[in-house]
């Protein structure tokens, strides 16, 4: 387990000092608060709606953002392959200089209903998912963006088998990079934290010595079951046994160690994301004596919170930052 030295605050954001592990004060980005709120205003005006036109028109207005961002400092390793299948690859982002001792590692997976989407968003000039595991790197650890196999080609539980694939590799691997094998977070944004979900509640797709992880980041996810065609095709068409495959239902069976979790959901969430995390928190409150980290972020749609991170717009930044901190500190 990595272990951290003294917390120490600066400019309110908590500094890991004592080892290898520099986590300085976010970041020295082009700070127009102006551009901030452009981009804020954008997504109030686009509302509560989700659909692919909202999803472009939001990434229009976070690439200015990013554009403008800091990603010094950082060496990314491309196309990584952890399994056989041309969608088992990821993307590997490491601090410049080589830390002195291992440090976390972070891995995230992209959303697209389980059908589509990619480890580096189209027509983001490289710039957006890309930023996730950039901010990582930035501060001091190791950010993996990877993808995964899509239906209608997979079905259960190709989720949980490639992030244990991937778990696989950084138990193998990551020590060449710096990180430290038994510091690793999964994040995942809406069905890529329904995927994250799903492994870390599903027992049978952990390791002899449990899941591998220290603890999760799961991001306007839905993880209840529907009847929709990628659900028929990829749970099954039986609508109990998709049920009992969804993370709702699988953490009602599950019997491993807690794993501490940060949900969150946005403002302009559609109630179909909405509803399914407040379950999910509902349940985890019931499951253990305490209740996982929640977060309503204010003014943010179901992508404007990860497309924020590593930019001027900080505040997600600040809270995923400080999740971190407060599991390794443990």
């Amino acid at each position: 387990m990595f272990k951290s030295g003294s917390l120490r605050c600066l400019i309110g954001l908590p500094i890991l000092m004592g080892s290898s592990v520099l986590l300085t004060a976010l970041p020295a980005h082009s700070n127009d608060p102006d551009a901030v709120a452009t981009a804020r205003d954008g997504v109030r005006d686009l509302g509560k709606n989700w659909n692919g036109e909202v999803n472009v028109a939001t990434q229009a207005l976070y690439m200015e953002l990013q554009r403008s961002a800091d990603r010094s400092g950082v060496n990314a390793t491309m196309d990584v392959s952890y399994g056989p299948h041309e969608l088992q690859g990821m993307d590997v982002f490491a601090p410049e200089v080589r830390p002195a001792e291992p440090v976390p590692v972070v891995v995230y997976i992209h959303g697209g209903g389980m059908v589509r989407g990619n480890k580096i968003n189209a027509n983001s000039e490289g710039l957006i998912s890309s930023n996730i595991p950039t901010f990582f790197a930035r501060h001091g650890m190791i950010g993996i963006n990877a993808n995964y196999r899509l239906v209608p080609e997979v079905q259960w539980p190709s989720g949980p088998d490639d992030l244990r694939g991937i778990l696989t590799w950084v138990r193998g691997n990551i020590d060449e990079y710096g990180g430290d094998p038994d510091a690793v977070f999964l994040m995942g944004n809406s069905a890529g934290g329904r995927h994250v979900a799903s492994y870390l509640y599903h027992e049978d797709s952990h390791f002899d010595d449990g899941p591998g992880v220290i603890g999760a980041m799961l991001s306007s996810s839905s993880f209840g079951a529907s009847d929709s065609e990628a659900h028929r095709v990829y749970y099954g068409d039986d609508a109990a046994l998709r049920a009992s495959r969804v993370p709702l239902g699988l953490v009602d069976s599950y019997d491993g160690p807690e794993i501490p979790v940060f949900l969150w959901s946005a403002e302009f969430d559609p109630a179909s994301i909405e509803t399914p995390v407040a379950a999910m928190y509902a349940k985890l409150c019931g499951k253990y004596e305490d209740c996982p980290r929640f977060t309503q972020f204010q003014g943010h749609n179901h992508v404007s919170h990860i497309m924020s991170i590593n930019s001027a717009d900080d505040e997600v930044s600040r809270a995923v930052l400080e999740f971190v901190l407060s599991v390794t500190a443990r």
